[in-house]
């Protein structure tokens, strides 16, 4: 990889899936722009051209990582209502091929990372957010709405019928569920991760509960 014409954008991606990949093989802390650099064919000068340094580089490919986790989370909720909805982007976001593991074990490496550097936590915070505003709007129209009328999305903090709380309950439920299934040993077949991951998730919002339960007497 010669020093790059064309797309600066396109470049840096092209180096921070480079590193996703050695990330996730051989984790973050042995990562290195002389390493990068090999595997890519190029010299360190040619890296620090796009990143200045290796936290640069890990910032931005967390927040590559991340961009195309939640990229494919939404995708995943278009064409669905409901229940259908949730369950979707859930069965979406697990770990179920050898793309969503990799993901997932690159966000792990990068959770350990951020405890001592505050430029990660911070990437961490907003990634965070995004995610639960992301299950809030699952779950919002699933919460009954108190005394017949409105959803109230942010009452007491705790509250279960909150659906900022309860988003955020099941966002970290299923972030959770989806770090442990991509740390096995022996990965859990894709049908098996589903299964379970969907019956915890409506153990916690009561709309898809009373939803399998009402399906469950049809059938």
């Amino acid at each position: 990889m010669s020093r790059p014409r064309g797309d600066h954008a396109e470049r840096r991606a092209v180096i921070a899936r480079a590193a996703t990949a050695v990330i996730a093989e051989r984790g973050l802390e042995t990562l290195t722009l002389r390493d990068l650099a090999a595997a890519l064919g190029a010299t360190t000068g040619v890296l620090t051209h796009y990143f200045p340094s290796k936290d640069a580089l890990v910032a931005h490919t967390k927040e590559l990582v991340f961009d195309a986790c939640y990229a494919r989370a939404r995708l995943a909720a278009e064409g669905a209502s409901g229940r259908d909805r949730l369950h979707a982007v859930v069965a979406e976001l697990l770990p179920v091929d050898d793309e969503r593991r990799t993901t997932w074990r690159v966000l792990v490496a990068f959770q350990g990372s951020a405890v001592g550097s505050a430029e990660l936590r911070r990437a961490h915070g907003r990634r965070m957010r995004r995610w639960f505003a992301l299950f809030e709007d699952l779950v919002t129209p699933l919460v009954p709405a108190a005394g017949g009328g409105r959803v109230s999305p942010r009452p007491a903090p705790g509250d279960d019928g909150n659906a900022a709380a309860l988003g955020m309950a099941v966002a970290l439920l299923v972030e959770g569920m989806a770090i442990h299934f991509a740390m096995l040993e022996r990965p859990l077949s894709a049908a098996r991760q589903v299964a379970f991951a969907r019956a915890q998730v409506d153990r916690l919002v009561p709309g898809a509960r009373r939803s399998s339960r009402r399906r469950t007497v049809a059938r």
